[in-house]
């Protein structure tokens, strides 16, 4: 019986992945996952307390959404020594090539701004989760400064999230190619200068 539980959870966590890429995350619900599942829609009941709870399930999965340690290079302690003007250049370019590399987490963040729900709920849980414990060790500097540290972050973030979600669906955006290389690069060169910039801060080059 346990055997079958935790197969039957696994075909619907992977159902969920196979109509999010064949229709887009609107079409995510409780028959259509059922249906592709093969199995009676009572049982994302009965495993997940509903749509919600598998949508949770699979968002949560090992490599959908960037961990942690990914957003911080590999290297947990390496990260918490920096600076911080190191910590949110190399962090926020790590996220984007986060982003760029995952099709399915861009189709999530895409439909997440379009839409407020228990889905996108489930989701945010995920996702918030993962920049919180990034953003717990970064080196904020103390005291009165000039720069509002919280909204820089959140205006590098907004730009990342955008152009994540639109790299798989536009050649070009203002005139800077997204589906090779070197227009990506002229854009992680210009999030570190940004960064240093608005810091007045000097550092090493973008990796």
């Amino acid at each position: 019986m346990a055997k079958d539980s935790t197969e039957t959870r696994a075909r619907l966590i992977d159902a969920v992945g196979r109509v999010l890429a064949q229709e887009g995350f609107e079409k995510i619900g409780v028959n259509s996952v059922a249906r592709e599942a093969g199995v009676d829609k009572v049982l994302i009941y009965r495993y997940f307390d509903g749509l919600k709870g598998l949508v949770a399930a699979f968002c949560s999965q090992e490599g959908f959404w960037p961990s942690p340690l990914e957003l911080m290079g590999g290297d947990r302690d390496a990260f918490a020594r920096m600076p911080y003007a190191q910590q949110l250049s190399e962090g926020a370019i790590n996220y984007l090539r986060a982003i760029r590399a995952r099709p399915l987490a861009q189709e999530v963040l895409a439909w997440r701004f379009l839409v407020q729900n228990e889905l996108t709920t489930a989701f945010d849980s995920v996702r918030m989760a993962s920049g919180a414990e990034v953003v717990n060790l970064m080196n904020v500097p103390t005291g009165e400064h000039a720069v509002d540290y919280q909204a820089l972050q959140a205006i590098v973030a907004a730009a990342i999230n955008h152009l994540g979600t639109r790299s798989g669906k536009l050649k070009d955006f203002s005139g800077i190619g997204l589906q090779d290389g070197s227009g990506w690069l002229r854009i992680e060169a210009m999030i570190h200068t940004i960064v240093y910039a608005v810091l007045d801060e000097k550092g090493p080059p973008p990796a």
